[in-house]
């Protein structure tokens, strides 16, 4: 009893000093506190905060070893934020095996990849109240590559099935592929780790979850025949792949979040600019994106690699997401040109690229303005639409669909005062 009090002692010595030092304020007759009393003071809250951080615990730990074991663990405590983190052996052996010196050209590649990619993630769980520490399990999924295939069929940075993609709205077609989409495949992930978690109330079932799904964690639960079981309970019922998927996902976020100790690096990548999206509605050429900015085609399509022709097939019912590097040599005139109204949205229009030389001849003096000043004039016609809540809709999924449409807009022209919706809920939408 008294061990488990120990901790108490800075709080009721600094309760103490309090007292003390208010009584000797009082016999001075309210003159400047002392600097060494503020000194003491200040020694005491630090004091108190480190106590309290040594009170921090990981959701599951096995005996430590080795002074590596209790460094790993007390660096463990620091990063650990909603999700609970853990450490055991197996975690520690994945630890090993992302610090080694074999891996590291590998993770200084992901490094590189994770400031383009991170920075997309951390702002759509932001936007949907999620712990932005999911971001790594992008990286357990597909290595920060758009363009991974598994050899179940999975697709893109957060590998959807088909038929799971389909349910979060995803739109796969001759002209483009969702899963591949940065922002849009991040959105879906966010809807489905927020159901896995209202399901399972508990944040390594919901991302375990998203590797073996979310029926087989039921039967997993119905087989142990536990109540509200965490993961490491449940992990002896779940498939092996599952049991090593969560020890990845935290040796991943621990050896990424300590890139520096171990000497990985950031890899240079094709993403050198600042990439600005925005969504169009109508149809636009690559090639010419690619001439308005200066770069080639293919760093365009890096840029937007979902889609699957050099055609992006935007339409007023069906807009679309266009993410433009914001290069030095950005020509406004070319861009204006590539997406306003120099493109016929005809079908042999969709079939067979335009001649890109050629519509670019043709800017009008309307077009030679900037872009700034286009959206602007537009921002004055804006209209509103109305949308349906579905189930899984969040106001940041939303907004998403709609071109310059933010959550904190839906609110205001909604009267919401909180971002709860309901399945049938009509809402007003602006749109251009």
């Amino acid at each position: 009893m008294i061990k488990n009090r120990l901790w108490l002692m800075p709080f009721c010595v600094l309760g103490l000093q309090f007292s003390l030092h208010a009584q000797d304020i009082a016999h001075v007759d309210m003159e400047p506190v002392p600097l060494h009393l503020i000194e003491a003071v200040s020694s005491q809250r630090n004091i108190i905060i480190s106590g309290l951080d040594s009170l921090k615990t990981l959701s599951y730990c096995d005996p430590l070893h080795t002074a590596e074991d209790s460094l790993v663990f007390n660096r463990m405590r620091k990063i650990q934020q909603t999700i609970p983190l853990a450490l055991n052996e197996k975690i520690k052996s994945y630890i090993d095996k992302y610090s080694s010196r074999n891996y590291n050209p590998y993770m200084s590649k992901l490094q590189g990849l994770a400031q383009y990619y991170f920075p997309i993630y951390e702002k759509i769980f932001s936007e949907s109240q999620l712990p932005d520490e999911i971001k790594y399990i992008s990286v357990i999924e597909s290595s920060l590559d758009p363009h991974l295939v598994s050899r179940s069929g999975a697709v893109g940075l957060w590998q959807f099935m088909y038929p799971t993609a389909k349910i979060y709205d995803l739109t796969m077609d001759s002209y483009v592929d969702e899963r591949k989409d940065p922002y849009a495949a991040c959105y879906a992930a966010s809807r489905y780790f927020k159901d896995a978690y209202d399901e399972f109330n508990d944040w390594l079932l919901a991302l375990a979850s998203y590797n073996c799904g979310r029926g087989c964690v039921r039967r997993a639960i119905q087989r142990s025949g536990l109540q509200n079981p965490n993961f490491w309970q449940l992990s002896p019922y779940l498939p092996k792949e599952t049991q090593d998927y969560i020890p990845k996902f935290i040796a991943m976020t621990y050896t990424l979040e300590h890139a520096d100790e171990y000497g990985i690096l950031v890899s240079p990548t094709d993403f050198a600019w600042e990439a600005k999206p925005v969504m169009v509605e109508k149809p636009i050429d690559l090639q010419q994106i690619a001439q308005a900015v200066d770069l080639p085609l293919e760093t365009i399509k890096k840029f937007n690699p979902a889609y699957k022709r050099s055609v992006v097939n935007a339409s007023t019912e069906s807009p679309k997401r266009l993410v433009l590097p914001d290069t030095e040599h950005l020509n406004d005139s070319l861009l204006y040109v590539a997406l306003n109204n120099q493109l016929e949205a005809s079908s042999s229009m969709l079939a067979s690229n335009d001649d890109a030389s050629s519509i670019t001849k043709r800017p009008s003096s309307k077009g030679e303005r900037s872009i700034t000043a286009s959206r602007t004039t537009a921002k004055h016609s804006a209209t509103y639409t109305t949308y349906t809540v579905r189930k899984g809709d969040t106001l940041s999924h939303i907004a998403a669909r709609f071109k310059g449409v933010t959550v904190s807009q839906i609110k205001a022209d909604n009267n919401l005062r909180s971002t709860q919706l309901k399945i049938g809920q009509k809402l007003r939408i602006k749109k251009s």
